[in-house]
């Protein structure tokens, strides 16, 4: 049977008797932290946010790769696994890689984002577009929610509201002593009797 040390102090009563045991492990919690050592750890945590803005495009400037971080997630990658352009984790994917690229090329030939993605829109269809444009047949995408769910207010509100009429309907009917009076009569004497 093994005995952790960590698991027993020193003083309690199930340690009394027992070998002091060394753990095979040395335990993080009274160890001293250098400030070299806590830099060191505090970029390997945070390297990989760090770096991760520029890991889909190659554009060195910060305004032009926020530029196309914001254009790329106005896009669908085309490759048929429905991800936004930014997030598409195929490796070498055949329609993210070419489209990230005419992204960095028309940013670089300084375009406007509307007019980039509509190149984009012109070349694939609306179904490039991570959200349905606000006009005609697609405004009913962005519609549709919020009716549904005024309608399913609605009809709850209707239920609870019938429901506590007739049961109010109910109690004020008992309270009225519409009991025919020779069968409460009859009621009465059988409880009685």
């Amino acid at each position: 049977m093994r005995v952790h040390a960590r698991v027993l102090s020193s003083n309690s009563p199930l340690r009394s008797g027992l070998p002091r045991l060394r753990t095979s492990r040395p335990s993080l919690v009274g160890a001293r932290w250098t400030p070299p050592a806590l830099v060191l750890l505090l970029l390997v945590v945070m390297g990989g946010s760090v770096f991760a803005q520029s890991a889909k495009t190659h554009l060195a400037d910060p305004v032009q790769a926020t530029r196309f971080n914001e254009i790329s997630d106005r896009l669908i990658c085309q490759c048929g696994c429905q991800m936004v352009l930014r997030v598409c984790n195929h490796v070498n994917c055949p329609s993210a890689v070419p489209m990230r690229q005419s992204i960095e090329k028309q940013i670089l030939e300084g375009k406007d984002d509307d007019a980039i993605v509509a190149g984009f829109v012109e070349e694939h269809g609306n179904k490039v577009l991570s959200s349905p444009p606000v006009q005609g047949f697609n405004l009913a995408a962005w519609v549709m929610p919020g009716f549904a769910l005024g309608v399913g207010l609605f009809a709850a509100w209707y239920v609870a509201t019938r429901w506590a009429s007739k049961r109010n309907l109910a109690v004020a009917g008992a309270k009225a002593g519409s009991i025919d009076p020779r069968l409460r009569a009859r009621i009465e004497d059988e409880l009685k009797g």
